[in-house]
């Protein structure tokens, strides 16, 4: 077997395929797999998540409180061994043999001391895997008839030199391929640099041999590459993401290169930390959300999604809403001939006890959760295509290297675990992620690397996108004599100096691999480039750079223009030829009359076009959230005989049923960082029903109908709605009650003129069931305050005086001219937009009657259809 390895090989596709037998271009863990495989060492791998856990219990067996490590061990236990594992493991890379001979600094003496329980419990490292090697070496020879070396032999780690001694290592040919024209003198001038710093700079030629653009955005610079692309012998030399990068090349016609970065948001892979996060008190309602509504869900389909909506309206569980939603997952799985699996499943995955973060979730309750999870993908793996096999799969794996730890932990004698500890397993478990199980190369597609340093063979054409910075080696953690301590053990650590020189040299590949022509992509303004890029500007500081808007704005033969099209602009009116009354229902409400009154466009788009929005599901927002609450909470209040308990009565009454409230609609509140907006709405809320207990006893209210569906009817048809309080005083009267959360404004606006459409439409709902016209007001919860147009029902309410008093028979008629005013206009098929930013018309034909309502601007912010309304020119 003939082998080329290189240092920067691993994953890389930068060369040539080859029809030969017997011969293999690797990097050191291809060729480390190789050469166990000859030897007879390979072994079952082991998950740094289990290597971490079992560092842990080597730790743990030499601690005590003079350890260097003792004080963030006994803080994070996991942390401290994934951090201490890491400088272990590169220790043993780079020849050290577990022992430090004479005296030597704290930390090293520390850690040589764990060495001695680790030689026995913890799993190799890529250090002694190669020892391992290398011993079985000296009495074997493998089928390896020679061996390239690409990079310097000293840039290989010390393990690394130990076993290429023992192989017939054959120096690389170094040819050099010169590109054409002033490309050639720019190659030259970069071999030349490696010795002679103070290299005089070149004069550009615009010969076509070098392009160096820019672009305002990262997707135009895309293009533009995918466009450069002409199917010849290319090398593409981009780190940037592979699945927009193939995309990109799709788009132009270009073959995909099949580019797929490992990652750690794969949809299965995704389940099971949402599932461990799951098993924390108080509950985090947005990942059960995502839970809920993710695609891959040990839940039954019919069963979570139910549940999603119910959370989404109510966040919370056990409440009215959750008990619905889990009683129509029932009569579903009754109704379609289902076994009645889902309760069960839920029970299991959502309705189980949670655990206080300190001191943490028991073991074995983990451990069974993280093996039910498994078993659930064993068996979709049963009946999975082979793309979304692959996924299940890997998320199979997931789950049983995090069941292998935790087992670990539990012979180890630990009983609890923690979040962060739980989660730091769950990383290490998923650290590399997996592939896109559908990206494959196509017929034709060029080379690419991701690493400079794989560009090991000469391209007709080298793009580099995007020529952006990139991840330098930081600095060491050792201090002089710990350095000093090393060496004299015989662990040859490279310095950061070494380190960025053997980077530069690495960098140089791609420019030195054109023959015929370099294309340098720089990243956007603002971002930082690369240094190479810093270098090519030395040797050439008149070295032009094209920005790509203004290379794809100059005339082409091959580009076809495309006829400008203006997007629609804003219009006031809406022409139909066709007369829209037909679109009205049968049965409004307020909801569906307010936006025919006062914005028809939007009625026009909801109601008979049918265009909703998204329905991705989200919890609430604190608005909403709040005043679902404070209605919910007075209408338990309302269902008993509230109005005969006394002061004591309500306060130890409200204290409970709060809690239950929050608990079952509103468990948002309960989440870490929230415990001052919890506080702040009880308290408000408990001043807000205090008052409007006052205002009820002060009105003579003898009776309370919370929630009071009304139904009637008005010309246009059947017309509906639920009253928030129906109040009764002694004399039989009747007032009707309207609550709000926030908006004192708002409402005291809409009471001094006249637009209070909601309690005008309840009013004459009632009037048809009670037969006598009901009081009307409005409570601001938020403010603890009533408004009200006037003092006669209720005796200390803020009375805001209209501008124009009328009873609410007379608004009532206002109400049904704007109706018809409206109903003509459909009847015209003309339609209004009425928002702010367009003029209404200076036409008398169009203005609103001065008998009906006064028009209102409905807030945009409640408008799903604004974008629908047209744009600016």
């Amino acid at each position: 077997m003939h082998l080329h390895v290189g240092l920067y090989l691993d994953g890389q596709h930068g060369w040539r395929w080859t029809d030969a037998l017997g011969a293999a271009v690797v990097g050191p863990l291809g060729l480390l797999d190789l050469l166990e495989t000859q030897l007879g060492l390979l072994q079952a791998p082991v998950s740094r998540a289990q290597r971490i856990v079992q560092y842990r219990d080597c730790l743990q067996s030499r601690d005590d409180p003079g350890r260097c490590y003792h004080r963030s061990f006994h803080t994070d236990e996991l942390g401290t061994a994934e951090h201490l594992l890491a400088w272990r493991d590169e220790w043993h890379l780079h020849g050290w043999d577990g022992d430090f001979q004479g005296p030597v600094p704290h930390r090293l003496r520390d850690l040589a001391e764990v060495e001695r329980a680790a030689v026995e419990r913890l799993a190799p490292s890529l250090g002694e895997r190669l020892q391992e090697v290398e011993r079985a070496l000296r009495g074997h020879t493998p089928p390896i008839a020679s061996l390239t070396l690409l990079d310097p032999i000293e840039d290989f780690p010390k393990r690394w030199r130990e076993v290429l001694a023992h192989l017939p290592i054959r120096p690389a040919s170094a040819p050099e391929t010169p590109g054409q024209g002033w490309l050639a003198r720019l190659q030259g001038a970069l071999r030349q640099l490696r010795s002679d710093a103070t290299l005089a700079p070149l004069a550009y030629e615009a010969d076509g041999t070098l392009t160096v653009v820019q672009a305002e955005t990262a997707a135009l610079a895309g293009a533009w590459v995918a466009a450069q692309l002409d199917g010849g012998d290319d090398l593409l030399v981009t780190a940037g993401p592979g699945g927009r990068l193939d995309e990109i090349l799709a788009t132009a016609g270009r073959a995909r290169l099949g580019v797929s970065e490992p990652s750690a948001f794969r949809p299965p892979l995704q389940v099971l930390p949402l599932a461990l996060e799951m098993l924390w008190e108080p509950l985090d309602l947005a990942v059960l959300l995502r839970f809920l509504t993710h695609p891959v869900c040990p839940l039954p389909h019919h069963a979570r999604q139910r549940l999603a909506e119910a959370l989404a309206e109510r966040p919370g569980l056990g409440g009215p809403r959750w008990r619905a939603a889990l009683a129509a997952i029932e009569a579903d799985e009754i109704r379609f001939g289902q076994a009645p699996a889902a309760r069960r499943k839920i029970a299991e995955w959502i309705e189980h006890e949670r655990h206080a973060p300190f001191p943490g979730a028991d073991l074995r309750t983990v451990i069974a959760r993280v093996d039910r999870l498994a078993g659930f993908f064993q068996g979709r793996l049963a009946e999975a295509a082979p793309a979304s096999g692959a996924l299940d799969a890997a998320a199979l794996e997931q789950c049983r290297a995090v069941s292998l730890a935790l087992t670990d932990l539990a012979a180890q004698g630990m009983t609890h675990i923690r979040p962060r500890q739980l989660q730091l397993l769950v990383s290490q478990a998923t650290a590399r992620g997996c592939d896109h199980p559908l990206r494959h190369a196509e017929v034709g597609a060029c080379r690419r690397v991701t690493h400079p340093g794989a560009a090991i063979e000469p391209a007709d054409q080298v793009l580099w996108w995007p020529l952006a910075m990139p991840s330098l080696p930081g600095r060491q953690p050792w201090s002089r004599a710990e350095w000093a301590a090393l060496s004299t053990a015989g662990v040859d650590l490279p310095t950061t100096a070494v380190l960025l020189e053997r980077e530069a040299r690495a960098w140089l590949r791609p420019l030195l691999a054109a023959r015929r022509r370099l294309v340098l992509v720089l990243p956007p303004v603002g971002e930082e480039v690369h240094p190479v890029w810093q270098t090519v500007r030395a040797l050439v500081p008149a070295l032009p750079v094209q920005p790509l808007e203004a290379l794809l704005s100059e005339p082409a033969a091959d580009r076809v223009g495309v006829a400008y099209q203006p997007l629609p602009t804003r219009r006031r009116y809406w022409r139909f030829e066709a007369d829209l009354t037909r679109l009205q229902r049968e049965t409004e409400s307020y909801s569906s009359l307010e936006p025919l009154l006062f914005n028809p466009y939007q009625w026009l788009l909801h109601y008979p076009a049918r265009i909703r929005p998204s329905r991705l599901l989200a919890l609430p927002d604190d608005f909403r959230l709040y005043g679902n609450l404070a209605h919910g909470l007075i209408e338990r209040w309302f269902r008993r005989p509230a109005l005969c308990l006394d002061d004591s009565a309500w306060k130890a009454w409200f204290d409970p049923a709060f809690d239950q409230i929050i608990a079952e609609e509103g468990a948002l509140l309960r989440m870490p960082g929230r415990g001052s907006d919890l506080q702040g709405f009880k308290a408000r809320l408990r001043r807000a029903l205090e008052h409007l207990l006052r205002q009820l006893r002060q009105a003579g209210v003898v009776h309370v109908d919370p929630e009071q569906p009304l139904a009637g009817i008005y010309p246009g048809g059947s017309l509906t709605g639920s009253a928030d309080l129906v109040l009764e005083r002694q004399d039989g009267q009747r007032a009707i009650l309207d609550l709000k959360w926030q908006g004192d404004r708002k409402y005291r606006d809409k009471l001094k003129s006249g637009g209070q459409l909601q309690l005008i439409l309840y009013a004459e709902l009632a009037r048809q069931r009670f037969g006598m016209t009901p009081g009307l007001a409005y409570f601001i919860l938020g403010q603890g305050r009533l408004l009200a147009n006037a003092d006669d029902w209720f005796p200390a309410a803020e009375v805001v005086r209209a501008e124009r008093p009328e009873s609410a028979g007379q608004l009532w008629q206002r109400f049904l001219v704007t109706w018809e005013w409206r109903r003509e206009q459909l009847r015209q098929g003309r339609v209004e937009v009425a928002l702010e930013a367009i003029e209404p018309l200076d036409d008398a034909e169009l203005n609103p009657p001065e008998s009906g309502l006064c028009l209102q601007t409905l807030n945009p912010r409640y408008n799903d259809y604004v974008a629908l309304a047209g744009w600016e020119a």
